[in-house]
């Protein structure tokens, strides 16, 4: 089982987006996902599922917005309910100011690995 605060599990979950390494990237998320997760994405209608496809999606999101727009992510607030995380987050540009926000809402398994999450684009 993953055992950590919500403030740590936040920390390494935002690094499976953020993480400049692919390689690197890759390996957190095989050790914070479980291997069937699945991720639903309001705003473009997907949900991928499984490691590769969450892998595939990230790493889209990585080159579009961090890599190619020098954009940064921030959690403006994590709240833990047992199983669920509330993750309200920012898109920031170089000059902090927010170009986008929206909440994730986590869902862990009983080893404390990412199971299911739910993406909300475009919350105030």
């Amino acid at each position: 089982m993953i055992s950590q605060t919500p403030s740590e599990f936040s920390r390494q979950y935002l690094e499976t987006w953020t993480e400049p390494d692919p390689e690197r990237r890759r390996a957190n998320l095989e050790r914070m996902w479980s291997a069937d997760g699945r991720m639903v994405v309001s705003s473009i209608g997907v949900t991928p599922c499984g490691i590769d496809e969450i892998a595939a999606h990230i790493a889209r999101v990585h080159e579009q917005n961090i890599a190619g727009r020098g954009l940064r992510f921030v959690y403006d607030q994590d709240v833990e309910a047992d199983d669920a995380l509330l993750l309200r987050w920012s898109m920031l540009a170089s000059d902090d100011s927010a170009v986008g926000r929206g909440v994730d809402v986590v869902f862990r398994d009983a080893d404390g690995r990412v199971q299911t999450v739910y993406m909300f684009m475009g919350i105030d």
